[in-house]
């Protein structure tokens, strides 16, 4: 009987046998390269007030608060201060704190700017000239409407929004001869939308590891910076503007390729 259990034990174990699954074969993984593409932006929020909207690129901003600015029409107010009702926004948590001016976008109506304010109607006019084709020169720049003068125009380049054209540059404004510097310097942006109804004005604080930190004379010029021998003139302003040229956006902090990226993603409608 035992050797009757046994032979049925064998059977069995060969009938399993054959039902059992295959050995599992070694497949090969083949590595994947990873493309990082050059030039690019990842998308942080999407910021829409009134009639305009425009993303803020990860990294640069958190996000922006919007208010409508009254309109100042006295004759007796600073010319600088007299603009039509507009619209202001202002970058919350910014890249850089603490600067010269705010990180912020403005948008006017175009035409009743230029009624009110004669000097804001030049600059329109030399936008114009600029989105017609005009040589890109630190005199044809457009001036941000503010009581300092416009010491340097460096990185000067043609940029389109969603609904419109402008020019972009790096600067920096004083009442004096003064150091082109981190805390100062900024990036401006000049636009009007294509059916002209729209002007706008962007802001947006930079800096670059070839710049001083700030205005004062003690304060170290880096490497590869450009040092006021004898104080800033005009010889100073253009080698700076140069040094700049020279630098590539991904240089500057925020990248000059974020911030581009951040102003073509602006739409106005009416």
């Amino acid at each position: 009987m035992k050797k009757i259990y046994f032979a049925v034990y064998l059977l069995a174990l060969v009938i399993t046998g054959c039902n059992l699954p295959a050995p599992a074969t070694s497949i090969p993984q083949i590595e994947t390269p990873i493309i990082v593409p050059t030039n690019t932006t990842s998308s942080g929020g999407v910021v829409t007030f009134n009639n305009v909207n425009f993303t803020v690129p990860l990294g640069v901003a958190q996000n922006a608060q919007g208010e409508m600015v009254p309109p100042v029409t006295d004759t007796n107010s600073p010319w600088w201060q007299v603009a039509p009702e507009h619209l202001k926004l202002t970058l919350t948590d910014y890249q850089l704190q603490d600067k010269f001016l705010q990180p912020q976008i403005f948008v006017y109506p175009a035409d009743e700017y230029a009624k009110l304010n004669s000097n804001a109607a030049d600059q329109i006019q030399k936008l114009k000239a600029i989105i017609a084709g005009a040589p890109l020169t630190k005199d044809a720049m457009p001036n941000w409407v503010m009581n300092a003068a416009q010491l340097i125009a460096s990185k000067m380049q043609v940029i389109n929004f969603q609904n419109g054209r402008g020019v972009r540059f790096l600067t920096e404004y004083a009442q004096y001869p003064a150091i082109i510097n981190n805390r100062e310097s900024f990036y401006l942006f000049h636009g009007l939308t294509n059916d002209g109804k729209y002007y706008i004005v962007a802001t947006l604080p930079v800096t670059s590891p070839i710049l001083a930190e700030d205005e004062k004379p003690e304060s170290p010029v880096p490497a590869g910076g450009v040092s006021p021998e004898g104080g800033p003139d005009d010889a100073y302003y253009e080698a700076v503007t140069k040094a700049l040229d020279a630098m590539y956006e991904d240089s500057f902090n925020p990248s000059l390729f974020q911030l581009d990226a951040m102003i073509q993603s602006i739409t106005v409608t009416p």
